[in-house]
């Protein structure tokens, strides 16, 4: 119910020495509940967000601000970008498909 109460989410991970953003969870559930996602360019979360979301470079402030406003502004925007979300989670996101992903991934592993 959380999350459907926003009109966006940003996830503005910073890398670090010893860290960057694995994959951003948050991201997912945001977009599973079709909220638009803004999110760094830190580790995974543009993989994560493909093109369901809008990606500014990390310490951008100027450009995480323009994509804020931009989808104030256009809720033409902020709809597709909620569609596309949903969409990109329900395809790649869901229980099965990660369990089937995993599965992949092991069984390449035990033929080699």
């Amino acid at each position: 119910a959380y999350y459907r109460q926003l009109d966006v989410l940003v996830v503005p991970s910073r890398t670090r020495p010893n860290w960057k953003e694995q994959f951003g969870r948050v991201a997912v559930e945001a977009m599973a509940c079709g909220v638009p996602v803004v999110g760094s360019d830190s580790g995974e979360i543009p993989h994560v967000l493909g093109d369901a979301g809008l990606i500014f470079a990390e310490d951008d402030v100027a450009a995480l601000g323009g994509h804020l406003v931009r989808l104030m502004q256009d809720a033409g925007l902020r709809a597709e970008l909620a569609g596309k979300g949903r969409r990109r989670v329900l395809e790649h996101y869901t229980q099965a498909r990660v369990a089937a992903d995993t599965y992949e991934v092991y069984r390449g592993i035990i033929a080699q």
